[in-house]
């Protein structure tokens, strides 16, 4: 019996025909985990529905219009209605959504809500913790795989931009059981050793899975916790992580994070010769202004002649030396008639002076006023104004 060949077409009909025709699968409930939610340009939404070991492609046509769309978002725990497709094409297998209703929250979204809830608690997405990047980035350290193409896309815009730039790469996992220990492992080594001027932390798009890393507590503490400003790159512009909440900025791409910390070195030219004419029109302008101040200096100096100046000076000296020699003269007035009278004081007071008005003083032998009567014995000397006479006292 000659074997029977058909061609990869016939296979294909062969099985959508099967597919078709059978009753289950025309009319099917699944119940699983949304991953990987994206929308095509037409207005359909794909995405796949996955358990503990499979994953199942899905669609949902019109999507704007449908109105089970609200129940569709990543790691939303769905049970689906519909039928199960085979696109002949590609020999793709997919379950065409009719309705959708919610079992709950996925165990990898829930997870993701409280390591949110609790990070948000403690302040760890608060602006005011947030530091500004450098307006000039000289070195850029990159945590990223070394393989793919976003190293490639960060590399090729910033040396584009300006070509003097620096740029570090610490090469970890972005994806798998190691990946959130590795990015932790490159923050450090950047803040302990490296120390540039910001850090990027990125990677490519994928499924809510596929970014799980970046969004393990210890990878938002340790972007929180870092003293160089970091900026995440992580997937694409839809998709948002705990990472990107903790960064310093987030960037819808590692490009545009490239661009947003590296200046264009043309803009950076231009700013400073808008810099350098601001800094010449204001020497200028002072120039000008103290030139004009000067003029009418000198315009007030030419009025205002030396002899003039010395003249009136002059009369301010004349002014003085005369208020001087009054205070002087009125000075030595008040002294002398002080001193007169201490003089006539002190002449009252002179023992000696009383012997002008006739009194006499008497001096025993030894020389010592005769005070009493009764001390007037032996040889005294009686002292008048015009000298001394002896006489013999006998007491009283």
């Amino acid at each position: 019996m000659a074997d029977i060949v058909f061609s990869v077409s016939q296979v294909n009909e062969y099985i959508s025909r099967k597919m078709f025709s059978d009753p289950l699968l025309c009319r099917i409930k699944v119940t699983g985990e949304i991953t990987n939610l994206v929308y095509s340009s037409v207005g359909h939404a794909f995405f796949s529905l996955k358990d503990e070991n499979s994953l199942l492609g899905c669609i949902l046509y019109d999507y704007a219009e449908n109105r089970y769309k609200s129940e569709l978002y990543d790691g939303a725990s769905v049970k689906i209605s519909g039928r199960i497709s085979f696109y002949r094409k590609s020999a793709s297998v997919q379950l065409v959504v009719e309705t959708a209703a919610p079992l709950g929250i996925g165990d990898l979204y829930a997870k993701f809500e409280r390591t949110r809830q609790k990070l948000s608690e403690e302040g760890l997405f608060l602006e005011a913790h947030k530091k500004p990047l450098p307006y000039f980035a000289v070195n850029i350290g990159v945590v990223t795989s070394p393989s793919g193409a976003v190293l490639h896309d960060i590399i090729n815009v910033s040396t584009r931009r300006f070509d003097g730039v620096g740029i570090t790469v610490f090469p970890v996992q972005v994806q798998g059981r190691d990946a959130a220990a590795d990015i932790c492992r490159g923050i450090a080594y950047f803040n302990e050793n490296a120390k540039p001027d910001v850090i990027i932390v990125a990677r490519g798009g994928g499924s809510f899975e596929d970014l799980s890393a970046f969004n393990e507590e210890a990878v938002v503490r340790a972007v929180y916790e870092s003293a160089i400003p970091i900026v995440s790159a992580v997937g694409h512009e839809t998709d948002y992580t705990l990472c990107d909440m903790a960064a310093d900025l987030r960037a819808p791409t590692p490009s545009a994070a490239a661009e947003l910390v590296v200046k264009e070195k043309d803009t950076l030219k231009k700013t400073l010769e808008d810099y350098k004419k601001d800094l010449i029109f204001s020497l200028e302008y002072a120039i000008e202004s103290n030139a004009e101040k000067l003029d009418m200096y000198k315009s007030a100096l030419s009025v205002y002649t030396v002899a003039a100046k010395i003249a009136q000076a002059e009369s301010r000296l004349d002014f003085s030396l005369r208020q001087i020699n009054g205070a002087v003269t009125a000075g030595l007035g008040r002294n002398e008639m002080k001193l007169e009278q201490y003089r006539a004081l002190l002449y009252g007071l002179n023992p000696r002076g009383v012997l002008e008005r006739g009194y006499s003083i008497v001096y025993d032998e030894n020389g010592n006023v005769v005070k009493t009567a009764d001390a007037a014995v032996g040889n005294l000397q009686i002292e008048f104004k015009d000298g001394r006479a002896a006489a013999t006292g006998r007491g009283r």
